[in-house]
């Protein structure tokens, strides 16, 4: 008889649709497949045979164009006992996510609900590069989140953004402007990656890349403080730092140690071990970056089934902890999700990413005036940031 496997995270996509048409999308290609979506009844049995796991990461196309999605999330805060949802959008549909919010906030009273917003820069930047005008949509949308929930410590809200050829220039500025227009946790920032929608947009080398990375620890050490606020003790504040701060320069020191070409993380990778992903169609992969195992539909829905079939054993074998793989891994998520599991390199890793970044790190200086100085320079409409809230 099988083992029972255990799972620290899932990454589901939900929806193969999208509301958005990313210049540097990596998923536009399996979207336009147009295959038949996982039902409620197919994901319902996927929750109910993958046993106890920590994280849940929703994914798409757009989450919110599908409609069961608090159900789907119910399911796995019943069935497996999640601590962690975190939900991507483009902020296009705010009331929808505001109303859903609401409603998770009752039916899953302990579980953290991370929602991050994709803004890749100012206005027409961020619209050229989304495909779509949905810069002041995605700005309203955090504000709402921000106005019906403020300071509520299990619902984080961050920005993400992606470089690319578009937003290069001005992403310091933006990265300014957002930290101080926004009340968020963290901005997260990541190169494009995977075989893009649109051609030449990923433009970044390990060189430009640990330029960026440099230039915005002092924003990484301002969103450290902002989470170490909800930390009682001075010591434990302390310590929320350490981590934040020493992760977050861990994270972008692999990622762009593998921009250009295969590098070792000096950890090991646990995908497939403690990770599955799920895509829209029931197609299951160990990582997002590699090439679909097989379909959950063929195993009868059942999760544990395939983390002990042969298919991911050999999945397994292939990763080789990373070590084998020959994977270019940018991917932040894999990176945190196999840190853990890893805890004396971890430590390691930490304190060195904290020694890096003290020469680098200085306060983040920001005004009314300089907000505004910046909303001019890249021609944001007042009219339109007052009727948000955000001026």
């Amino acid at each position: 008889m099988s083992s029972k496997r255990k799972l620290e995270s899932v990454f589901l996509f939900v929806t193969g649709k999208c509301n958005a048409k990313c210049a540097m999308c990596f998923y536009a290609g399996e979207m336009d497949k147009k295959e038949p979506e996982l039902t409620f009844d197919e994901i319902k049995k996927i929750s109910e045979t993958a046993g106890e796991f920590n994280r849940l990461w929703l994914s798409g196309g757009e989450p919110t164009l599908r409609e069961d999605l608090p159900e789907i999330i119910e399911l796995f805060y019943k069935n497996n006992k999640v601590k962690d949802i975190n939900f991507p959008s483009n902020g296009i549909k705010g009331d929808l996510i505001v109303e859903w919010l609401k409603r998770l906030r009752k039916s899953c009273p302990d579980a953290n609900l991370t929602i991050s917003i994709s803004i890749d820069g100012f206005g027409s930047t961020h619209d050229t590069q989304r495909g779509v005008p949905s810069f002041y949509h995605a700005a309203e949308t955090l504000q709402k989140i921000d106005d019906n929930f403020g300071d509520d410590g299990q619902i984080l809200k961050n920005v993400a953004t992606v470089i690319t050829k578009y937003n290069v220039e001005e992403l310091m500025d933006f990265m300014l402007w957002a930290y101080g227009r926004f009340n968020i946790s963290t901005h997260t920032v990541e190169a494009a990656r995977g075989m893009t929608r649109e051609d030449g947009v990923k433009i970044l080398t390990e060189k430009s890349l640990r330029e960026i990375q440099d230039k915005i620890v002092p924003y990484y050490a301002a969103y450290g403080d902002r989470i170490a606020e909800g930390v009682d003790s001075r010591m434990g504040k302390k310590i929320a730092r350490f981590f934040y701060l020493g992760l977050m320069r861990s994270l972008y020191n692999i990622r762009a140690s593998n921009i250009d070409k295969p590098t070792p993380w000096g950890m090991d990778c646990t995908a497939g071990e403690t990770t599955l992903v799920i895509d829209y169609d029931g197609r299951f992969r160990s990582c997002e970056l590699r090439d679909p195992i097989g379909n959950v539909k063929d195993y009868g829905c059942d999760i544990q089934a395939i983390m002990n079939g042969d298919a991911m054993k050999k999945e397994i074998a292939d990763v080789g902890h990373g070590y084998t793989a020959n994977c270019w891994c940018t991917h932040g998520c894999w990176i945190m999700s196999s840190i853990v599991f890893n805890p004396a390199k971890m430590v390691r890793m930490l304190f060195k990413a904290n020694r890096e970044t003290k020469k680098l790190n200085r306060p983040v200086a920001i005004n009314e005036n300089v907000l505004r100085d910046l909303e001019s320079k890249y021609q944001l409409d007042s009219e339109k940031l007052a009727q948000i809230g955000l001026i």
